[in-house]
Parts: structure tokens; sequence; C-alpha cells
């Protein structure tokens, strides 16, 4: 696989004095503030959490990726709140994980898929799969009749599955677009997702501007709608799914998009490196969604510290909820910062990754959430 060199996280604000600043954020009347839970399990010491990364509940159990632990997977049952079994090993064989990882609620709800970018596998574990000790589980075909087809995932950071054989990719290497529609059926690739205008690079290669808008989607099956959103700006856009093999943008926020230029490594390959968003007052860290509303984490630089630096910053402590139209609906405030969240549907809650201040120990934690599911 063909190395590009990627800095996506180092950025510059635009002074705050700047009276052009605009932000997705100042669309919110409506605002409240969550405070969090602790998740306390009943047999294990957060010593084993040693550096989550993304977390995702399904059914009765939350999966957390643990990418520096010797198991990478841990499975808990929420019920007792206890580990089912930590799994996955770092590698490229069987039940083996390495770099990028996107894990999700497959679109009939019955289990979780679990996306390995640099592999190009799509896993599929059921919820029986997880609620036991079994490492069951199976392998989703996803490639196309051809050779070339396989070029759609040069680190492509996210891979959706809609249905047996449909899939939403997000695009991370030579596709001329940013996003793609597999249709495995038909043998057939569709390209969607322009360039907002505002990019000015464009002229860098279609590898180099793919990797600058690296992000994260999830798909609707009640509503046939799917989101995309950016990590390096506010930038995100709704989809609907056409008869299931077609899409168009119904909305796109475009207050700020990656603002990076073109660098090249000592070896001559090419990578795209965000210097900053400019306009707005923050970016997205973390996508999650319900049957009526989105999801979004976002990272205010200010109030993290991050006016003026380069220093990157996970962290974050703002909630944005937007219906499936992409109407701003309520701000939630989160009274300590996190890194990752996910909703559950069964218990209308948001799930979090929070490093502790004191301890300094990563935990889960949860919010409630009483309207607005």
């Amino acid at each position: 696989m063909r190395i590009i060199l990627v800095t996506l996280l180092l950025f510059t604000l635009l002074s705050c004095n700047n009276k052009k600043n605009i932000s997705i954020i100042d669309s919110f009347k409506t605002r409240q503030t969550l405070t969090h839970k602790v998740f306390d399990l009943q047999d294990a010491e957060n010593s084993w959490l040693q550096n989550p990364y993304s977390l995702a509940v399904s059914c009765n159990t939350i999966t957390a990726w643990n990418p520096r632990a010797p198991d990478v997977f841990t499975t808990i049952d929420i019920t007792t709140k206890r580990i089912i079994k930590h799994w996955g090993t770092i590698g490229q064989g069987p039940n083996e994980f390495i770099g990028t990882i996107d894990i999700y609620n497959n679109y009939s709800e019955s289990g979780l898929n679990v996306w390995n970018g640099p592999t190009g596998k799509l896993y599929f574990f059921s919820h029986s799969n997880l609620e036991s000790d079994s490492t069951y589980f199976q392998i989703i075909p996803t490639s196309l009749n051809k050779p070339e087809g396989h070029n759609i995932y040069d680190f492509a950071p996210s891979v959706i599955q809609i249905d047996s054989s449909m899939f939403f990719v997000a695009a991370g290497g030579r596709i001329d677009k940013r996003l793609a529609l597999l249709d495995l059926k038909n043998n057939e690739v569709k390209e969607f997702g322009d360039f907002p205008s505002e990019d000015i690079n464009s002229q860098a290669s279609v590898g180099a501007r793919n990797m600058a808008y690296e992000g994260r989607m999830r798909y609707n099956s009640s509503l046939k709608k799917l989101v995309y959103m950016s990590f390096n700006s506010e930038m995100f856009e709704i989809y609907n799914v056409i008869n299931g093999n077609d899409v168009e943008l119904t909305m796109g926020n475009y207050t700020t998009v990656p603002k990076y230029r073109i660098a090249s490594n000592n070896i001559g390959l090419q990578g795209a490196v965000v210097e900053r968003v400019g306009n707005g007052k923050g970016r997205n860290r973390a996508l999650a969604v319900s049957d009526g509303n989105i999801f979004i984490l976002y990272q205010d630089y200010e109030r993290v510290g991050m006016v003026e630096q380069t220093e990157p910053k996970l962290y974050a402590d703002i909630v944005l909820v937007f219906d499936w139209n992409g109407n701003p609906v309520k701000l939630y405030t989160l009274d300590c910062f996190v890194s990752w969240i996910t909703y559950d549907k069964a218990r209308n809650r948001l799930w979090a990754i929070h490093h502790n201040e004191i301890t300094l120990d990563p935990e889960i934690i949860y919010f409630e959430l009483y309207k607005n599911k």
C-alpha cells in the first residue's frame, strides 16, 4: 500500500478579534448542561483502559477500541458492569487489526461492524457473538470484481454498510470525489461529494485532498439518510439515499472547511498538512446518530485553550444536536472534556471516553438524555 505523508492535526486559528468569524455554533438558541455519570466496572480497574480512542454500544454491550493495549478491543456487559472479553490483536491476519478503525452499529441493528482501513476488511460481530466469550466474526465482502475497484479503499477512514450489497465509502484513496457508493450486486461505483468551492487547492492530487477531508459517516436506515462529518473543520453534509443505489445532497454546512497545503516527505510522497480551518470557532471531533437526531462532538478552540496554538488536542466539551434536515436542535455543554461519543438507543444516553484529571486514568462515562432522542 502506498504510504502518504499526512499530518492532519496542525492548524492556526484566526484572531478572535476578526469580525468576519462565523461558526455553526452560533446558530443554536437552546442550550443545556449535561452532568456525567461514571460507568464503574465491577471486576476490573481502569488500568485495563490504557488509551481508548472510540467506543460503540450494541444492545446490552459496550465495546471500546484500545489501540495500545495487547488486545485492542474490550467488550463489557452494560447490565452487570463486567468485562465479557478482551479480543483482537495487532496485525493483518485473522482477528487482527491495525491502523484506522471505525466501529458502529450495523444497518439492521443486529450487531457491530468494524472497518479496518489499512487491511480493507469489514467485520461483523452479532449480539450473540459480543455477549459471549467467543471470538467468532464474519468478514463481509466489499471488493468489486475488478482490480481497479480496490483503489477506492486506499486510506479510507470509514466504510458504512447499508444492506447486504451496498456500502458507502469515505474516500481516502484515488477517486475524484470525497465519497463513493459501492454496489456489489451490479459491480458499480458511484462517486459523489464535491469538494467545496472554498477549497483553494484544486491542483493538489486527489489522494492528498481526500486525506485533508478525513471524517466519519453514519447511516439512518429508517429515514434512508447519510451524514458525513469532517474532522478538520465544522463541515458536515446530509444526503438522501434514493432507491438504495443513488444519493442527493440535501444539506451542507461549509462555514469552515480545511485550509491546507501540500507537503512532501524525504522520498517525495505527498500529503495534506492542515494548517488552520479559519472563519470559525472550532471543529468536529466525533459523530453519533439516533433515529431522530445527529450528535456532533464539537471542539471550541478557546474553551480547550487552543487559540493561536498548533498543539493538537483531541478532547471537547460541546455536543451539537441537529435533526436529519440539518436544523439546529440543541447545544449540550458537558461538565467535563471527552474524546469520543456514541449514542445508546435502548437507554437514550450519550456514552463517552473521559480522561480523569485527578486520577489521570481514562474512564467510560455517560450522559442521560431526556428529550430530543
